[in-house]
């Protein structure tokens, strides 16, 4: 019995202008229902227009990322609003290249290659040290995998795992 089971969340850090285009949006959708009452018929459309852009901007404000790693596979989901959850990778770690931190001196020969490159880390400065770049196969992908996930990964693949 050699599994392995980690869950981790990630919640990705808020866009101030989000925000901004939540309530600007919810402002104007409540302004159309305003002119729709006053017997202006375009009022409808613009206030459905602005209704379904802030219900939007709600659902993609609050994004957090789940990393799911059992025996080998790593899976990286994206949940939207709380309610969405979308599958973005499943990595197969016999196919690992090198895991290290971002600013890793290690990452320096694949930094400039032709990789599909994907970032699903919380995206704030401050948790820069906890970073890490996996590289698998032809993926770059930035996340923030806990100490232990790390450790995990470094059991069964030690020459490919740097933690400096």
């Amino acid at each position: 019995m050699n599994e392995a089971y980690y869950e981790i969340m990630v919640a990705k850090k808020k866009s101030p202008m989000i925000k901004i285009a939540q309530i600007v949006t919810a402002i104007m959708c409540g302004f159309f229902v305003f002119t729709m009452f006053l017997g202006l018929i375009w009022g409808i459309v613009l206030a459905a227009a602005f209704g379904v852009a802030s219900y939007f901007l709600t659902l993609y404000s609050n994004v957090e990322y789940e990393y799911l790693y059992v025996d080998k596979e790593l899976q990286i989901d994206c949940i939207l609003g709380k309610t969405k959850r979308k599958r973005r990778e499943t990595l197969d770690l016999n196919e690992l290249v090198v895991l290290a931190p971002v600013r890793s001196h290690e990452l320096d020969r694949y930094r400039n290659g032709n990789y599909k490159k994907a970032d699903y880390s919380s995206g704030e400065e401050a948790n820069e040290q906890k970073k890490y770049m996996l590289i698998v196969n032809d993926k770059q992908i930035i996340f923030e995998p806990t100490e232990e996930l790390v450790k995990t990964i470094h059991w069964f693949a030690p020459r490919k795992v740097f933690t400096y």
